[in-house]
């Protein structure tokens, strides 16, 4: 099969597709042919050696296709199937044309092959998050990156559940915040009063989805640690907020099927923001690592 080939691990250019041995479903697993894969933050700290992942490697750490095999235990009326998941191995990953899984959600018809890729690992994130706000319907949440793919299914989780949601974003972002059920406010100096300004009755709990050094401010809004969350930033446990970060021991299916069910019904927005051929994966780090890409950038292998 193609891949995107790691065999030493620095700068994007690193990524070189070349054939790799086609993986085997094991107990449990289904092989997919690989129809898109999310590009991901933690994919760029992982083709940059972050991870520490043993060469040679294949990254993408979501995917969604159509299941091509299936390994002992899983049965074989699958095949065919369109199913979007998480590839078992961090080095045996999305990639290439074919990987391997034992954790993946159905693709419903009408949803695409890159909203499904779009959906997995900022459905999972961001359900898991917002569970551990335990929040209730009437209150007020603020969601930090509100326009990203983490920021974005947060808000829309919040607002099926009755939660009024403030969504921190840049000014250009502000109408696709809004048109998924947030109040948008604008990020930068002064975020503390525009924040209020909008909601003059209080805040009940942060989701910081962006980690751009936010925490601080949001200790500041809220008056103390206790309801703040973040997806994304390592200096969590210096301002006493709870750090959830996404990894193979935390992912569930679950969120991911209601997600993907949700854009079937249209009642949930994926968001692309463009798309590369696998050949062009350097080039998808790259706008990935700018952080403007008005949605999730995805590889088609």
């Amino acid at each position: 099969m193609k891949a995107a080939v790691i065999t030493s691990f620095g700068e994007p250019s690193v990524l070189q597709v070349a054939e790799a041995p086609r993986p085997v479903p094991g107990p449990g697993q289904v092989l997919a042919r690989v129809r898109a894969a999310g590009v991901n933050p933690a994919e760029i700290l992982a083709r940059a050696g972050a991870f520490r992942l043993r060469a040679p490697a294949i990254i993408g750490f979501e995917f969604a296709g159509v299941v091509e095999a299936v390994g002992p235990g899983v049965d074989e009326g699958m095949v065919g199937d369109r199913v979007a998941g998480w590839p078992d191995s961090a080095t045996q990953g999305s990639y290439a044309e074919y990987t391997v899984s034992s954790n993946f959600a159905t693709i419903p018809d009408g949803v695409s092959f890159e909203e499904a890729a779009a959906t997995v690992i900022g459905a999972d994130n961001a359900a898991r998050g917002l569970g551990l706000l335990n929040l209730r319907p009437g209150e007020t949440l603020v969601v930090t990156g509100a326009s990203g793919a983490l920021g974005g299914a947060a808000v829309q989780f919040t607002r099926q559940r009755g939660v009024t949601v403030i969504g921190v974003a840049g000014t250009a972002n502000a109408d696709f915040v809004k048109s998924l059920g947030a109040i948008p406010v604008a990020h930068g100096p002064g975020l503390v009063d525009r924040i209020r300004a909008v909601a003059p009755d209080g805040i009940d709990a942060a989701l910081d989805t962006a980690g751009k050094g936010l925490l601080p401010t949001l200790v500041d809004l809220l008056g103390a640690p206790d309801r703040i969350v973040t997806l994304a930033d390592r200096d969590a446990a210096r301002y006493g907020v709870a750090f959830s970060p996404g990894g193979s021991g935390n992912r569930d299916r679950g969120p991911v099927q209601e997600a993907l069910n949700l854009i079937a019904a249209g009642a949930w927005t994926a968001r692309i923001g463009r798309s590369f051929p696998l050949d062009e994966a350097a080039d998808a780090h790259r706008l990935v690592a700018t952080g403007h890409t008005h949605g999730k950038v995805i590889l088609l292998p």
